[in-house]
């Protein structure tokens, strides 16, 4: 008999009641004697396999001692699995500032990853500097939290340095990497850790060039994740909203997208060449900026 299906929304759910769980010190046995579910119960509950209502929610929080002000998310979390529509909106997208870290939980979940980006570098591959300018345009932000997103982009990328870490594959369009993000010094360092980060085993990094012309245009950035025991997931990612599709009507289109990607881009080899060559571009740049300041500094 194949087994029920666990749905994402229920995945992330279940993962954040376990959190509550071991930060009130019970065990899977001890939350279940509490509230009358046997150990399987629990468990089923925690991997997702169980979808619960939110007043069962609010049951299981009880023990653990999480009141209503600290359970808001989760029911909000709950309210939308419940409606099992195939997909559904994060809506702080990557700016994360609450207990729901949605996209780190499915990103770091999977097993393997394709990831497009049209117009930046990727998150998971950006320089803390690279990460820090692109942050900073968003003029509400004070300092200290411009410096604690780029730590939450930094924790993200830790999946990438895991012992056992899944396949990623990136394709990322050269406009991407020739906007201006910073001064040449950001880019040029930007530039090389790609080049680095392309020679890891599990780390495909490859360039849609702009010389492809209107075959090089994709649309917008997308991910698509992989799972071992579960259905793939796609993950939009916009300005101040994420939006994750689970549905297979939504999610195939873009899985049929990557193949025709893969045939514009360059392989593998040629693509950390390119990325090379950028970055000394890059460090040409940086110098002949340091050059001219210094000459104007020596007229002064």
């Amino acid at each position: 008999m194949a087994k029920k299906r666990a749905y994402a929304c229920y995945r992330e759910l279940g993962a954040e009641l376990r959190k509550r769980r071991i930060a009130a010190q019970l065990s899977m046995s001890q939350l279940g004697y509490s509230l009358g579910w046997s150990t399987t119960k629990v468990s089923r509950v925690e991997s997702g396999h169980i979808g619960l209502p939110t007043t069962e929610v609010l049951h299981y929080l009880g023990p653990c001692e999480v009141l209503l002000p600290q359970a808001l998310d989760l029911l909000d979390l709950c309210r939308t699995a419940e409606r099992k529509l195939g997909y559904w909106l994060s809506p702080h997208g990557e700016w994360i500032n609450n207990q729901l870290h949605s996209l780190i939980f499915h990103e770091s979940t999977a097993n393997e990853s394709v990831t497009y980006e049209s117009l930046l570098v990727p998150g998971l591959l950006q320089t803390p500097e690279y990460a820090r300018v692109r942050i900073s345009r968003e003029k509400t932000l004070t300092q200290a939290t411009v410096e604690q997103y780029v730590q939450v982009r930094l924790r993200r990328q830790e999946i990438l340095h895991r012992p056992k870490p899944a396949r990623f594959e990136f394709y990322i369009h050269e406009q991407a990497l020739r906007l201006p993000v910073g001064d040449a010094t950001v880019r040029h360092e930007q530039a090389l850790h790609l080049a680095l980060l392309s020679t890891l085993p599990h780390i495909t990094i490859r360039v849609v060039p702009t010389q492809a012309g209107e075959r090089s245009a994709f649309g917008g950035s997308f991910a698509v994740y992989g799972f071992d025991r579960h259905t793939p997931l796609v993950y939009l990612d916009n300005h101040i909203t994420g939006m994750f599709l689970e549905k297979p009507g939504l999610v195939q289109p873009y899985q049929t997208l990557v193949p025709e990607i893969a045939d514009v881009a360059l392989d593998a080899k040629d693509s950390r060449e390119f990325v090379a060559t950028l970055a000394d571009e890059y460090d040409l740049g940086s110098s002949q900026s340091n050059d001219q300041h210094v000459v104007a500094e020596e007229q002064l």
